[in-house]
């Protein structure tokens, strides 16, 4: 039941630290599409994160994922939720991981079939996703970094993560010079608005732009 419907390149995307909304254009290898992300903080301080992803191929066959997460105050994970549905052969599947004091916690829904796994928190290690606050909350200098273990949906599983952020840049959109916060997570860069919200996020497997009126 390890085996996850994914679209891979966006994986991964929604923990960047981003606020507000945005829409996006998105360009894959074999698909495109639009994408949009939300990010606000709640009223006890913690976040809450969306990212919800309408793709086509060649031939008009479509994918949607959405992905919510929720993070208290200190960057602790609280919830996790990926639905993932393909029109190609009319496949949908859920994934649900609720953490407690142990780990944790997953459910599987893949097509009807239904699957509970427990994973425990990696010992001894930082599980709070400090970058999730950068630039919405927290302030960040050009250099700082964020070393944390980080549960992989499509993996189910702890995986050591790096955030940096690397300070301004100037990137061009929609024939515009843009002044952007380049903020890299593993191997996506994201150039953020001074609120967080995205310009641009790029990964080996695509890109994201946001749409520029």
């Amino acid at each position: 039941m390890k085996r996850l419907i994914a679209c891979g390149f966006f994986l991964g995307w929604a923990g960047l630290a981003l606020a507000g909304e945005a829409v996006l254009d998105v360009v894959t290898q074999s698909m495109k599409g639009k994408a949009t992300m939300v990010n606000k903080l709640l009223p006890d301080d913690s976040k809450y994160v969306r990212l919800g992803l309408i793709l086509k191929n060649e031939s008009g066959e479509s994918v949607s994922v959405l992905q919510e997460s929720t993070y208290d105050k200190r960057g602790r994970p609280v919830r996790h939720l990926q639905v993932t549905n393909l029109q190609a052969n009319n496949t949908r599947q859920s994934v649900v991981v609720t953490f407690d004091k142990e780990g944790a916690k997953v459910k599987i829904d893949n097509a009807g079939k239904i699957a509970n796994e427990s994973v425990p928190y990696p010992e001894g290690k930082k599980i709070e996703a400090t970058p999730e606050f950068w630039l919405i909350r927290d302030k960040v200098s050009a250099g700082g970094a964020s070393t944390y273990w980080r549960f992989d949906l499509n993996q189910l599983k702890w995986v050591e993560t790096t955030t940096t952020y690397r300070g301004k840049r100037t990137i061009t959109i929609g024939g515009k010079p843009i002044e952007a916060h380049l903020v890299t997570f593993g191997e996506s860069r994201a150039y953020l608005d001074d609120s967080g919200d995205p310009w641009k996020i790029e990964s080996a497997g695509g890109s994201m732009t946001r749409e520029v009126k």
